[in-house]
């Protein structure tokens, strides 16, 4: 809870020793039952603003997982919206057999709503409480949507498959820039810094750019494995942004980016190679901002 008062009111910042303090309106504490026994939470917006709550917002929301032995169309559906309106902040259903790629299809015409929902052969996974104030959870997801678009391209899948895949990475990409304009317009409040999410936007552009270029690809092209291999790389990049990491991804990057254009599976692969190298060059601005922005 905000304090709301009823018009706009001022408070002296008092002074003990080393310690400032201001005074809590004696309404809001009546209101809200606060007394001398009580404990606030505070956090700070983008914006530089303090905010008072009288309950601290539970993040560690449960994860569900379990393992459905029935692959009935209509079950796993009936499960999966099931485990999406449930209160958790993500979940995980296994398959005890593997999907083919035009079931996956079927099941993701039907589900077209949930763009958080993936696919692989022989589980579904989502994260169910995202909010336009989460976009580091959509750039994970567009990673993880760019890995599996390159592994049924790899298998020869039906392009009706492959091309959803590259809508939704699409519509990812657009609600990573609505989070970002929303929180840098100050409507809603992130745990985001306002750097962080210039570096979201940028590798999140550049990510939709892989998978414009992954619908070209046929499955014959090595650069599948490149892409498999760099979007798990990126996946811990990410989880662990330090310089370490960033170099090791610019290395295996650079192996990459030597290739000649002499057709066209060589022209695609030089633009995804490319692409990479620029996340690569994104990432380490992203380092040493972190390594200045004490």
């Amino acid at each position: 809870l905000l304090i709301l008062l009823s018009s706009m009111e001022s408070r002296k910042i008092q002074k003990s020793g080393t310690t400032f303090y201001v005074y809590l309106p004696a309404l809001w504490c009546r209101e809200q039952n606060i007394t001398t026994n009580s404990v606030v939470f505070l956090k700070q917006n983008p914006r530089g603003d303090l905010i008072i709550e009288k309950k601290k917002q539970e993040d560690d929301q449960l994860s569900l997982s379990f393992e459905l032995k029935d692959t009935n169309h209509e079950v796993i559906n009936k499960f999966i919206v099931a485990s999406y309106i449930n209160p958790v902040k993500k979940f995980e259903i296994k398959f005890n057999e593997k999907l083919n790629p035009k079931q996956i299809l079927e099941h993701k015409k039907i589900l077209s709503g949930l763009e958080l929902l993936d696919f692989e052969e022989d589980k579904v996974y989502c994260q169910t409480t995202l909010s336009l104030g989460d976009p580091d959870i959509l750039l994970f997801t567009m990673i993880r949507k760019i890995n599996s678009m390159a592994s049924f391209i790899k298998k020869g899948t039906t392009f009706e498959l492959i091309e959803r895949y590259e809508m939704e990475i699409d519509k990812c990409n657009l609600l990573v820039n609505k989070s970002i304009i929303s929180s840098l317009m100050h409507k809603k409040d992130s745990k985001l810094r306002h750097v962080e999410l210039f570096y979201i936007g940028h590798i999140s552009k550049m990510l939709e750019q892989i998978a414009d270029t992954l619908i070209n690809i046929k499955k014959s092209n090595p650069v599948l494995d490149d892409i498999l291999k760099q979007m798990k790389n990126l996946e811990i990049v990410l989880e662990n942004l330090n310089e370490k990491s960033v170099s090791s991804y610019i290395k295996s990057i650079s192996r990459l980016e030597n290739v000649k254009v002499k057709d066209s599976k060589t022209f695609y692969q030089k633009r995804v190679y490319s692409v990479l190298g620029h996340i690569g060059e994104t990432l380490a601005d992203w380092v040493i901002t972190k390594k200045i922005d004490v």
